[in-house]
């Protein structure tokens, strides 16, 4: 048996890298603030598809802005304090400033782009720019 063609697959360890690591890693081009939140980046036929989770935000406050071949993000999860707190003794929950960029894997119409906001996360829909191909360019 050819054992140079045989498929692996990682062990169950390996799939589950903490989010620090891959955020510090991969990540740290292009970031703002203390954290930044999760997205994923997905295309269809005819559009990227963005998901970020804002939850505990006011969509009213981000700030999103594409161009071309890049989106970013920006915003603020605050914190409140509560009154009869004396002592803290677990806190994950990322909180202040961010400001995150995204490289897009292809030219998008901005113009066309929407945005939402659905159960905690913020969906964003980049139409992928259409290519016209050949065109006449008539010499004046």
């Amino acid at each position: 048996m050819d054992h140079s063609k045989k498929k692996t697959v990682p062990s169950q360890s390996a799939v589950a890298i903490p989010r620090n690591l891959i955020r510090q890693r991969t990540f740290s081009v292009g970031q703002g603030g203390n954290w930044f939140p999760a997205a994923d980046v997905y295309e269809t036929a005819s559009a990227l598809i963005v998901l970020m989770d804002i939850s505990g935000m006011d969509p009213l406050t981000l700030s999103v802005v594409a161009d071309g071949t890049q989106l970013t993000v920006s915003g603020e999860r605050g914190y409140e304090p509560h009154d009869l707190v004396s002592r803290i003794h677990q806190l994950e929950i990322e909180r202040g400033f961010f400001e995150r960029s995204i490289p897009l894997p292809k030219t998008v119409d901005v113009a066309k782009a929407v945005s939402e906001s659905r159960n905690g996360f913020l969906l964003i829909t980049l139409p992928l720019r259409r290519n016209t191909g050949k065109i006449t360019i008539t010499v004046g």
